[in-house]
């Protein structure tokens, strides 16, 4: 078994398909531009947080979902279920990946729990997954073994950054007794910390690790 990290790895994951920006701070600009890499990623973040802020219930019940559900199509709809969103900012339209939007919810959910509810959590973390089979199995291997880096993660690094990348480089000796057995692993370093956001969430907070569509 080998794990595989690239930077290249991240810039794809990171690259924005439709997102644009108003170029306009009135809002009436009818010439929205394409935003770069680095205003998606910025944006994502800080989507994460708001609906984490603004929305919680709706927010909690998108990432309680499960993945790949009509139910998780619902509450992500739920999420942006009004024309005017004020987490969107300027953002007149996004192409914005569901998938994407669960891992910054997460990391937003994770971000709000009280102090003491992380502390309680990293003392005395729950069990590791049975057998691991998804990317979601690994995140929640990691996070029970590893609870205080997995928060050092996600609180001194910002997503999709070079940062985010070498925390994962640096991180990749613990992954390896969490990665499935007899098959080369690559993983992307965005993907990873999103998945290792939930996890830190629901292991915190008494949930199981979530289930996909098929898989339950």
């Amino acid at each position: 078994m080998r794990l595989l990290f690239s930077a290249l790895a991240l810039m794809l994951s990171a690259t924005p398909t439709a997102a644009q920006i108003n170029g306009s701070a009135s809002g009436w600009s009818s010439s929205p531009v394409e935003a770069s890499q680095e205003e998606y990623w910025n944006f994502m973040g800080r989507l994460g947080t708001c609906l984490a802020e603004n929305k919680a219930d709706e927010a909690q019940a998108f990432v309680d979902s499960v993945i790949d559900s009509e139910a998780e199509g619902a509450a992500f709809d739920a999420l942006f279920d009004r024309r005017f969103n004020q987490c969107m900012r300027n953002y007149v339209s996004a192409g914005v990946v569901r998938s994407r939007v669960r891992g910054v919810v997460a990391e937003g959910l994770f971000e709000l729990l009280p102090d003491e509810t992380i502390e309680q959590f990293i003392a005395a973390p729950p069990a590791a997954p049975e057998s691991i089979g998804t990317l979601h199995d690994l995140a929640r291997c990691y996070v029970v073994a590893h609870p205080a880096d997995a928060r050092q993660l996600l609180r001194e690094t910002r997503v999709a950054t070079q940062g985010e990348l070498e925390f994962i480089q640096a991180i990749a000796p613990d992954l390896g007794p969490c990665m499935p057995q007899g098959r080369d692993v690559r993983l992307q370093a965005t993907s990873l910390r999103m998945a290792i956001a939930e996890a830190a969430w629901r292991a915190a907070t008494g949930r199981e690790a979530p289930t996909m569509q098929g898989n339950s």
